[in-house]
């Protein structure tokens, strides 16, 4: 189990790493390659591969085996980063920045899925719980290490790190992983994939701004895929699965989860900088209280969950604390302390680690074996819509609202521009930003008090203590 532990670790970091790395190397990639218009590309095109690829790979980790699979997506995600690193022009990148994300999509899925064949439910969330903590600091350490690397041995590197990182997660993989011979046998449904990939893609374009064409072509998809789905007896999502309270639920909770918080994370810096006058550095640094409120959380919760079996009451928790966080950070001022804002971002980092790895957890034992992957996928699929759906959403919210108020005089100012202005300019600015934000953060808190609605909902069982009988290859 160590041997598994550990490539599951080294794995999520890279993936997780990967989503972010880009950003602090972007002005020395374009000044290699050009093509400054279609740059935004190189984020967009890893995340739309990861969230079509998982859905995906779930289903057929359940239909051909999930350790063939999880092998196969950490050797193409390291294959596509040794490419990127030779790319010659931006379109290159892009494609195999999507290649990447490909197989970041399946290692997303697969790798909580395999743990569902070498442990008991009762047992997972104490196992998952530091690889969710590495998810955590990765988002931190990120653009640290690619502005390290860009620095000092180039920006080619940010790619070339994960060859001897991923080629030891492979051979740990492939001396870990459980071979396990499922006994589904039913055929891969291609044209729902197809259908899933389009509605997935046209929501993401969609939250990136998409005309109303491309909304309507996207719920014209989503509603082929619902009655193709329906239709099918052997569909890429099994829709009966939403028939069972605690999937139907955790999906919602990780949509939530996702829009409220991680839709939100981004724009905490720029709420520093405009409101409290903080200097890049220092407010890009406040989200590290929410870092550890995840690993403190996600590690008591796996622990506990690991002793008692229980799980229903961590989500309630986790909702109340969210809410609070929101509330409290929309109640800030200009004279606020930095460490109010720090230890309310600290609050909303402890709800969050109550819901990450528990739900995916309580999905699993309430699914058959047969569906363990495509149910996880369901829940990891509903969270990564939530946050790309929720930021954008945000986004343009606080961009109308800043534009539509007296906000809109200080238009096209920068925060180092804006350090420069006159105090009551900047009073100005700032009490104009709160204006414009404050509603926003009190809405998501209200997403946490529906959150919490649901959570009670939450069937009060506890989680299996043995896996489901599984045949093993010799």
């Amino acid at each position: 189990m160590r041997l598994l532990f550990v490539a599951l670790v080294v794995v999520t970091l890279l993936t997780a790493l990967d989503a972010t790395i880009v950003a602090t190397a972007l002005p020395s990639i374009v000044a290699d390659l050009g093509g400054e218009r279609q740059m935004a590309w190189i984020f967009a095109a890893y995340t739309l591969a990861m969230t079509v690829a998982m859905p995906v790979f779930g289903r057929l980790g359940d239909l051909r085996g999930r350790r063939q699979l999880f092998l196969l997506s950490i050797a193409a995600f390291v294959g596509a980063s040794l490419l990127c690193g030779f790319a010659t022009d931006l379109g290159q990148l892009i494609g195999l920045r999507f290649a990447q994300g490909l197989g970041g999509g399946g290692i997303a899925v697969l790798s909580q899925a395999v743990v569902a064949d070498a442990l008991p439910a009762r047992e997972r969330g104490r196992f998952l719980a530091p690889i969710t903590a590495v998810f955590a600091i990765a988002g931190v350490v990120s653009p640290l290490l690619g502005g390290t690397l860009t620095d000092t041995v180039g920006w080619r590197w940010i790619f070339w790190v994960n060859a001897p990182l991923g080629g030891l997660a492979l051979v740990l993989a492939w001396l870990s992983v459980p071979r396990v011979a499922l006994a589904v046998r039913e055929p891969f449904d291609l044209f729902g994939a197809a259908l899933l990939t389009l509605w997935t893609t046209g929501a993401t374009l969609v939250a990136a701004g998409g005309r109303w064409a491309i909304a309507a072509g996207t719920l014209i998809a989503f509603a082929l895929f619902v009655a193709w789905c329906r239709r099918r007896p052997h569909p890429i999502v099994p829709l009966w699965m939403f028939r069972n309270r605690t999937v139907a639920i955790s999906g919602a909770l990780a949509f939530v989860v996702g829009a409220a918080v991680f839709g939100m994370v981004g724009y905490v810096p720029g709420l520093m900088q405009a409101v409290l006058g903080l200097p890049a550095t220092v407010a890009g640094s406040v989200i590290l209280p929410m870092v550890a409120g995840i690993m403190v959380a996600s590690f008591w919760t796996g622990h506990r969950v690991a002793r008692t079996g229980r799980y229903r009451s961590y989500p309630i928790v986790g909702s109340l604390a969210g809410a609070a966080a929101l509330i409290g950070l929309g109640s800030i001022g200009t004279g606020t302390p930095v460490w109010v804002v720090a230890a309310w971002i600290g609050v909303l980092g402890l709800g969050v680690g109550c819901f990450n790895q528990v739900m995916t957890v309580a999905v699993q034992d309430a699914m058959p074996a047969a569906v363990v992957g495509t149910a996880t996928a369901a829940v990891t699929l509903s969270r990564e819509l939530g946050v790309t759906l929720g930021s954008a959403a945000l986004g343009g919210l606080l961009t109308a609202r800043l534009l539509g108020g007296p906000g809109a005089h200080f238009a096209g100012i920068g925060p180092d521009r804006l350090r420069h202005l006159p105090e009551t300019a900047r009073h100005l600015y700032a009490e104009a930003y709160l204006d414009a934000l404050r509603p926003l953060l009190l809405g998501l808190a209200a997403l946490f008090l529906f959150a919490l609605t649901v959570s009670l909902l939450l069937p009060d069982h506890r989680l299996s203590e043995t896996r489901e009988p599984l045949e093993v290859h010799p």
